[in-house]
């Protein structure tokens, strides 16, 4: 009668853990939803020969309501990305910036940047779209970036940069395989006064400000009239 109740209470166990990770939903955001334009800022990117320094490229910063979801959208290599960041990423960003900030005050932050330094201070889970033109095929996939800092070459000067280091996606289809697109990893470089400028897009009041009263969230709790 011990093993049956112990049988039991491991099958209840996981039939819990199941239920919970079937009914998670993944971090998804349709281009097509109602959006709101919140502005730009400039960031660095690496030139297409890395070697050969940074160049600063534009980003466009909107507001996707009803998924409660930022996009950075940027263009690179004759290659739009829209970058995608839920809630939880946002904190993590906001929390990662002040502890670079500790770190560059503090002269915590080593004199050489490598793939340790560029993943310092975590990772936010991401949805990544990406398209070649506006007719183009487009492709989709979760991504992974992770946050951090890098010593660059900038203005012939050694330079520190906080960064987003876009991981490589993968769109799979699931009706033709070799039809499977990828992205390279991408480094977005963010001087102290542009990361500061991304928080603030970043911080929720802010948003919640953009959204008209007749657009909701599709995550904000719906309450009974009574």
């Amino acid at each position: 009668m011990k093993y049956i109740a112990i049988l039991t209470l491991v099958l209840s166990l996981g039939a819990c853990t199941l239920k919970r990770a079937v009914n998670e939903k993944p971090f998804t955001v349709d281009l097509n939803s109602p959006k709101i334009q919140a502005g730009t800022f400039d960031a660095q990117f690496d030139k297409f020969v890395s070697m050969m320094g940074l160049r600063q490229v534009e980003i466009t910063v909107s507001y996707y309501p009803e998924e409660d979801a930022v996009c950075l959208q940027y263009r690179i290599d004759l290659m739009t990305y829209y970058l995608f960041w839920n809630r939880a990423g946002r904190e993590t960003y906001l929390n990662a910036l002040e502890k670079y900030k500790d770190d560059f005050t503090q002269r915590k932050l080593k004199t050489k940047g490598d793939r340790n330094t560029r993943r310092k201070y975590g990772k936010a889970d991401c949805y990544l779209i990406w398209q070649a033109g506006a007719f183009m095929t487009r492709s989709m996939a979760s991504n992974v970036t992770e946050i951090g800092y890098d010593i660059k070459n900038f203005d012939n000067n050694k330079a520190s940069f906080f960064t987003l280091w876009q991981r490589e996606s993968i769109f799979e289809n699931e009706l033709a395989k070799r039809e499977n697109r990828n992205t390279p990893n991408i480094s977005i470089y963010l001087t102290k006064a542009k990361a500061d400028e991304l928080a603030e897009f970043f911080n929720q009041d802010l948003l919640d400000g953009l959204v008209p009263v007749n657009i909701k969230s599709r995550n904000e709790p719906i309450n009974d009239i009574l």
